[in-house]
């Protein structure tokens, strides 16, 4: 039977097209990638020896040479096309990182049991064509035998249906939709392709779903780091999901460069990437060398993590050779002058955790746990420890607090070296969990900040702050105005005044009672929306600081054209005041903002020898723990009154 061969004609060029977008587009690299490529040359060489097939039979009779070439294409082409649904199947296991099954025992010959069928019936059929004939008239004649392998490619099509059913959780819909379409379209062509077996469609509709897999399955863009060439972060949590999913047993290595943004800064991003695809590269050869199934990811601005499936290796007893390898990496930057300051954590699946999140933010957090000169660390170091509760918990913390309101705001008193008392003093939230006890500002602030919860937080200190001044007598307490943070978020907001001037109504407030402070941060990403806010509330009465100055970059010219009443010294420069070069920075800093006629408050004083310096030097207000931490309400008006002297 004559057999139509265009179709393979064009099959061809779509299989050596998805092989040049493999490699053009970097999808070499994972366990994934080099099975679907694999996958790849089998098809065409599936396509290829297909079309040899089909043109040696187009037309009869056939000649010795063209019978003999239509023997071995069509052999060729049933053994290729065999072994594609295994393939597939294999690349479905490595997809959701079920590798732990095919290391069991017998497991893998169970997976290639079935395909061992094709191979021998094709043996047999060279000497009783039981599967198919090449006559010299009729061309290809197909025998009993084909139904051999459609009941092969049956079986691996009913297992990998199945286990799609079975991993579905853990795939993306688009994911899951273009590999069940390898299925739908093959089965589709083998139907057609039986009642007309003239043509010739089987390579071409499996070229069409291989297609699909590339361009919605395998993304480089959901793959890649493109500043090195590693998989990305994204790649490696699906990883860590895929792992989580099932029973495998595995190894997770996380090397952080501690200062891996000031590198790069002082570097450049150039020779900074550089560095990190050495570093990788290396890794991945001693590894490699040791005969390891790995993966290597990286996040920016600075952390690696292998994956390594031999769950017993001893990466620890190879960081000295880690080091050693590395070395001339490492002498090649800080020769520049930089210094490399890795750390490593090693995360055992499932013994240590079986938690994604808690995998995950190991990875995030374990060098901010650690002592700093601790190299190499256990993750059942650190899950047990306080810190890392909290912070493996900070969206149950914070979705909780502003659901139920558990947030708590303290007062820092301000001193007056002219008056001689205590004026003002700073707004400041508090968290106290009813689970996790107290969360430090310095865990929940960042964690709100990274998931857009600052406006309700910050809605909540504007409230408590205007009903604690509409519920005191700033009097006769001494005090004249409250200080209180805004959020680059809050500044952001384009009803931030408004929201505020509603306050002041429903409180009765005197706008003069309010001082809103904004960071550094905030001031150096200042744009119409923040200015226009600024600008309202300091046109009716609202007054504004600059707060931690000295921890960016501000200078005096933008400085002098924003409407700051104060400034707000932070405690890194009074803790230097201790140095020569640390004192004439600050007393140059003051007089510059006397200058400019700006007041001056100078936070973190903790000593009497800071007091009586910064008095020297003529700042205005002194706040710290030399004086009073931070107090709740009712403690700070019970202080006020003490102090200030009230009677009431």
């Amino acid at each position: 039977m004559g057999r139509i061969a265009y179709l393979d004609f064009i099959a061809v060029p779509i299989y050596i097209v998805i092989l040049y977008a493999v490699h053009i587009r970097k999808m070499v690299q994972g366990k994934s990638n080099r099975i679907f490529r694999q996958l790849v040359i089998i098809s065409l060489a599936a396509a290829v020896a297909d079309t040899f097939a089909g043109l040696s039979t187009a037309s009869s009779p056939l000649s010795d040479l063209k019978m003999i070439t239509a023997e071995i294409s069509t052999g060729s082409y049933h053994l290729f096309h065999g072994l594609i649904p295994v393939l597939f199947l294999i690349f479905l296991f490595s997809e959701t990182r079920n590798w732990y099954w095919l290391k069991q025992k017998n497991h893998l010959l169970i997976m290639v049991a079935p395909y061992i069928a094709v191979p021998l019936v094709l043996a047999v059929n060279l000497f009783t064509g039981f599967v198919f004939t090449i006559d010299r008239v009729n061309g290809y004649v197909r025998g009993p035998g084909i139904y051999v392998l459609y009941i092969v490619a049956a079986v691996y099509m009913v297992w990998g249906l199945v286990y799609l059913f079975m991993k579905r959780k853990i795939m993306s819909k688009t994911k899951l939709v273009s590999l069940l379409m390898m299925y739908v379209c093959n089965v589709g062509a083998v139907i057609f392709q039986m009642i007309f077996p003239m043509y010739l469609v089987e390579m071409i509709i499996t070229a069409v779903a291989e297609l699909f897999v590339v361009l919605l399955v395998l993304k480089p863009e959901d793959y890649l780091d493109y500043s090195t060439g590693l998989p990305s972060f994204k790649a490696y949590s699906g990883e860590v999901r895929k792992i989580c999913s099932g029973k495998a047993k595995e190894k997770i290595i996380v090397m952080r460069l501690i200062n891996a943004s000031q590198l790069r800064r002082y570097l450049g991003e150039d020779k900074y990437f550089t560095f990190v695809r050495s570093i990788g590269g290396k890794i991945k050869k001693m590894l490699s060398d040791r005969e390891l199934i790995f993966d290597i990811y990286f996040e920016q601005p600075g952390r690696l993590y292998m994956i390594i499936d031999n769950y017993d290796f001893d990466f620890e007893g190879m960081l000295d050779e880690v080091y050693r390898v590395i070395l001339q990496d490492i002498f090649e930057v800080e020769s520049k002058g930089a210094k490399i300051i890795p750390r490593f954590c090693e995360i055992n699946y499932p013994e240590d955790t079986a938690d994604r999140d808690t995998i995950i933010n190991v990875g995030h957090q374990f060098h901010r746990i650690i002592p700093f000169d601790v190299l190499y660390t256990h993750v059942g170091d650190i899950i047990n420890s306080d810190t890392f509760r909290i912070k493996n918990n900070m969206d149950l913390i914070l979705n909780r607090a502003i659901r139920e309101k558990k947030f708590e705001m303290y007062y820092q008193p301000i001193y007056s070296i002219r008056d001689q008392r205590f004026i003002s003093a700073e707004a400041l939230i508090r968290l106290n969990d009813e689970e996790f006890g107290f969360i430090s500002p310095g865990l929940f602030i960042p964690a709100a900040e990274r998931k857009g919860l600052m406006i309700p937080i910050g809605d909540f200190v504007l409230e408590s702050v205007f009903r604690f001044i509409s519920e005191n007598d700033f009097g006769a307490l001494g005090l004249s105005y409250i200080e209180l943070n805004l959020s680059v978020a809050q500044c952001l907001q384009g009803d931030l005044s408004d929201k505020i001037l509603a306050l002041e109504k429903k409180y009765h407030v005197n706008p003069a009672k309010v001082n809103l402070e904004i960071t550094e941060t905030t001031y150096e990403n200042i744009g119409d929306v923040t200015n226009s806010n600024i600008k309202k509330l300091s046109e009716n009465g609202f007054s504004f600081s600059l707060d931690d100055y000295g921890t960016g970059y501000s200078n005096m010219h933008r400085i002098s054209r924003l409407p700051l009443k104060i400034i707000k010294i932070d405690k890194t420069m009074v803790d230097d005041m201790e140095n020569n070069s640390g004192m004439s920075v600050l007393k140059n800093t003051v007089t510059m903002m006397k200058d400019i006629r700006k007041e001056i408050v100078c936070e973190g004083v903790e000593t009497e020898e800071q007091l009586k310096c910064l008095t020297g030097l003529g700042v205005d207000f002194i706040q710290g723990y030399f004086f009073s931490k931070p107090l709740p309400e009712k403690k700070f008006v019970a202080f006020i009154k003490e102090h200030n002297g009230v009677t009431v």
